[in-house]
């Protein structure tokens, strides 16, 4: 099973190269690819991928689209369209993944169910540390994730922790539980669904409007957590008001029970 890494990015090139880094030096991963969703960024941003393109052991791939405001949807479809594999997982820009992410997608990865990652919040100083260099994230050192914990650089330190016993499927249909951070599919699944709605633009919702059709497709969910979380590098929050179109989208997918959408991986004329 070859498996492909979708990385979403914009305009933070410091945070990717903190993210390509632990992709680089992943451990027991098998056959896998990254691909970069790039929503827009700049020259910088270029640059950090050609670099990593000469050193990276496995394919990196760059998927580039117009900046043309937030259309992580559109950036999302473009980097499928690139990969090549039978598994891809989703992961954003600015979510650092342990040495072994890859390797335990893989132990995860199951016909019929998409999986869902968690992920861990890194302070302010310390993703800042991280960014400048001061210091290093050593994921796979104990004694070191407890200190970070203890230091307030992180909000809770047992999800770090690999748990082969948590039930996984006890709460298979809850899209609510889907993080576009860090989720992971089978290819069949996302064509039969169409990939990800580009009417989602702006900020919010394309994610979970993702989940709901992969439910309603008969795919359920199965947890990630104590697996494969990840460390958030910090940035400020926008809130997701239940309001907008973008709101009022998910609600008619919920609504009329859609599977396909229409402006996805294959474009449906009106």
């Amino acid at each position: 099973m070859k498996i492909s890494v979708i990385v979403s990015t914009y305009n933070h090139p410091s945070y990717l190269t903190l993210v390509l880094d632990s992709l680089k030096n992943q451990v027991n991963a098998g056959e896998y690819e990254i691909v970069i969703a790039d929503d827009g960024s700049g020259p910088e941003t270029k640059k950090v991928v050609e670099d990593f393109q000469k050193i990276f052991p496995v394919p990196l791939i760059h998927a580039w689209q117009e900046d043309l405001g937030f259309r992580l949807a559109a950036s999302r479809n473009n980097a499928c369209k690139l990969s090549s594999g039978d598994y891809l997982i989703f992961l954003d820009g600015d979510c650092i993944p342990k040495k072994d992410f890859v390797e335990k997608h893989r132990k995860l990865a199951e016909k019929g169910f998409f999986v869902t990652g968690t992920r861990v919040l890194l302070s302010q100083t310390f993703s800042l540390d991280l960014e400048n260099q001061v210091t290093r994230l050593d994921t796979n050192n104990f004694f070191k994730l407890f200190r970070h914990f203890f230091d307030n650089h992180f909000n809770k330190i047992i999800s770090v922790f690999y748990n082969p016993l948590f039930p996984r499927k006890l709460d298979k249909n809850n899209w609510k539980k889907l993080r576009g951070c860090n989720f992971a599919v089978w290819r069949e699944d996302l064509f039969k669904v169409n990939g990800f709605d580009e009417g989602f633009t702006g900020w919010g919702f394309e994610d979970s409007d993702f989940a709901v059709r992969l439910i309603n497709a008969g795919v359920r969910r199965k947890a990630g957590n104590f697996a494969v979380t990840v460390f958030h590098l910090y940035h400020k929050e926008l809130k997701t008001k239940q309001e907008g179109a973008s709101w009022d989208r998910l609600l008619q997918t919920l609504k009329q029970k859609k599977v396909a959408c229409k402006k996805g991986l294959v474009q449906t004329k009106p």
